[in-house]
C-alpha cells in the first residue's frame, strides 16, 4: 500500500516527446522581440539616412523616430542581446545553441530546424547590430542619438557574446 501511495506522489519521469509549451512560448516571445528590434533598427537607419542628406530629404525628421521607438530600440535591443549572450554562455563551442531543449534522441529534422532557426536568429542580431554600429556610430554619430547609442553598446555586447560562446577565461588564455 505504501508503494502505491509513493507511486502516486512521485510518478515516474515521462520521456519528452517534443518541445514543451514553455519552450515554444519562449521561442515565440524571442522571435517577436527580434522582430521589434529589427523594425526599430530599420526605422532608425531610415531616419539617420534621411538626416544625413540634409535638406534633400523632407520625408523624415528626428521626430519621425518617436520616443516609443527610442525606448523600444534600447530596451528590446538589450533584451535580445541578453538572450543571445545567455544562450551562448551555456553552449559549448561547436554545438548548436539551444540544443538542450531537444529530446534525448532528436530526429535529424528537429536538429536541422533548430540549427537553421538559431543560426538565422543570431545572424539577424549580428547584421542589424552591425548596421547600427556602422551607420549610427561610425558614419553618422549623433545624427540620431538612439541609433548611435545602440551601435556603440552593440559592439560591446557582441564582444561579450563571443567571449561567452568561446569560453575565454584566464585559465584557457594562459
Amino acid at each position: 500500500m505504501a508503494q502505491k501511495i509513493m507511486a502516486k506522489r512521485n510518478p515516474a519521469p515521462q520521456k519528452r516527446t517534443g518541445l514543451s509549451q514553455k519552450t515554444l512560448f519562449g521561442g515565440v516571445i524571442a522571435v517577436i522581440l527580434l522582430g521589434l528590434y529589427v523594425y526599430a533598427v530599420i526605422v532608425a537607419l531610415a531616419v539617420t539616412s534621411c538626416l544625413a542628406k540634409g535638406e534633400e530629404c523632407t520625408s523624415l525628421t528626428k521626430e519621425s523616430f518617436t520616443s516609443g521607438m527610442s525606448t523600444t530600440l534600447a530596451m528590446v535591443g538589450g533584451l535580445v542581446s541578453a538572450l543571445v549572450i545567455a544562450e551562448l554562455a551555456v553552449t559549448k563551442p561547436g554545438e548548436t545553441p539551444y540544443a538542450r531543449v531537444l529530446d534525448d534522441n532528436p530526429s535529424e529534422q528537429a536538429k536541422t530546424i533548430l540549427k537553421v532557426t538559431t543560426t538565422l536568429y543570431l545572424l539577424i542580431w549580428v547584421i542589424f547590430g552591425l548596421l547600427a554600429f556602422i551607420v549610427g556610430f561610425l558614419q553618422y554619430p549623433g545624427f540620431l542619438q538612439p541609433l548611435t547609442d545602440m551601435g556603440q553598446s552593440w559592439l560591446g555586447l557582441a564582444v561579450a557574446a563571443a567571449y561567452a560562446y568561446l569560453g575565454i577565461n584566464q585559465q584557457s588564455a594562459g
